[in-house]
């Protein structure tokens, strides 16, 4: 029952994330007013934005898997929250920050095992990591695949 519940709160999150990414794609998105919102997904899944944007890679490890494994959801919804995040960053012209959050993403989805049922509405991981791969070389920065790119 816990876990339905939980699961709940992410189908939830990813709601709220499907607004935001239309949000930002229509071009209509207010940085103060995503940050709400992307922090309100990340706390339906017992996460942390700001901590999400200052962890290393170890540490996100950490937080998604925090019983041993990484949780499905918990690490589906850091790495689609950091992903849209760093595509409002590109977009506020922060590049850097647009990087740090692209390659953060990239990590966290390739710990997803292709198993992994994600909300529905939402790319595999496979896909969001083309799609880091094309965002990270617009920013000029190439994956190298260890979560920090290579510039």
């Amino acid at each position: 029952m816990e876990r339905d519940y939980i699961l709940r709160l992410i189908e939830q999150a990813g709601t709220v994330l499907k607004h935001v990414l239309g949000r930002i794609l229509a071009g209509s998105a207010d940085r103060a007013a995503l940050d709400r919102d992307l922090q309100r997904a990340a706390q339906l899944g017992g996460l942390d934005l700001d901590l999400l944007r200052i962890c290393d890679a170890e540490g996100l490890l950490q937080m998604v898997a925090f019983t041993g494994a990484p949780d499905p959801s918990r690490t589906w919804l850091a790495a689609e929250t950091l992903y849209l995040d760093a595509i409002a960053a590109a977009d506020d012209g922060d590049a850097q920050a647009a990087r740090r959050g692209h390659e953060k993403a990239a990590f966290l989805f390739r710990l997803m095992e292709p198993t992994w049922v994600l909300p529905t509405g939402f790319p595999e991981a496979s896909i969001r990591l083309a799609e880091i791969d094309q965002r990270l070389a617009a920013l000029g920065v190439a994956d190298d695949g260890s979560g920090t790119a290579a510039q």
